[in-house]
């Protein structure tokens, strides 16, 4: 996608991201330069710069703030540069996922809870509508009971083609996920980036019986 909205986007977006490349850089307890500060310390994750923008951003995503267009796209380009990028953007359209859900409410997460499986999953199938709309700029529809999206025009999410593409389709498949059961991926069908008329994702289950919202049994994965 290459508008970019003049409202900006969520505070939410870049702070996933952020977050993600920190949770990514991390030295593991086995890696061989866990000792080395030198190489630690040229992890993009792990720089100073990087933790401060994660707090000034966790504080406006609290606030429901939103941050320039331009700059989630330029944290985008940055990121698509790394040989790990589709594990950064996919890490962060789930966190951005839950961080979504978990700002619905205390009270709809427990009604929900309190509901038959069938119903449950008929208001989930809604309420991720509604995030999707609001945490990716996504019109998520079920057509014969399959889930598809399209990216809006609201949220300038993927800037070129590639990975920055999974951030959008692992979001929605992680709010499907949360709210349907759904056990699954949104497999990215077409790019504006690529000349298409616009992005768009469709489900694609590993189970068939689970890819739709009319039946509730599939197991939810776990992430």
């Amino acid at each position: 996608m290459t508008a970019t909205p003049q409202a900006g986007v969520p505070a939410a977006l870049p702070l996933t991201l952020l977050e993600s490349l920190r949770a990514l850089d991390v030295p593991r307890p086995d890696a061989l330069d866990e000792h080395h500060t030198e190489l630690t310390a040229k992890r993009l994750g792990l720089n100073r710069t990087v933790e401060a923008e994660i707090t000034r951003l966790a504080r406006l995503a609290a606030r429901g703030g939103r941050v320039p267009g331009q700059e989630f796209a330029a944290l985008q380009r940055l990121v698509a540069r790394r040989p790990d990028a589709s594990l950064v953007f996919t890490d962060a359209g789930r966190r951005a996922a839950r961080r979504a859900w978990a700002g619905a409410g205390v009270r709809l997460r427990l009604v929900m809870g309190t509901l038959p499986r069938r119903l449950r999953v008929a208001l989930g199938a809604r309420v991720a509508r509604r995030l999707a709309a609001a945490a990716f700029g996504s019109d998520l529809r079920h057509q014969a009971g399959v889930a598809s999206a399209t990216l809006g025009g609201g949220i300038a999410v993927v800037t070129e083609p590639g990975p920055a593409c999974s951030f959008v389709g692992a979001g929605i498949a992680e709010l499907l996920r949360l709210l349907t059961g759904f056990d699954g991926a949104m497999v990215h069908v077409s790019c504006r980036a690529r000349g298409a008329d616009s992005c768009a994702w469709s489900a694609t289950a590993l189970h068939p019986q689970s890819q739709g919202v009319t039946d509730g049994s599939a197991r939810a994965r776990r992430s």
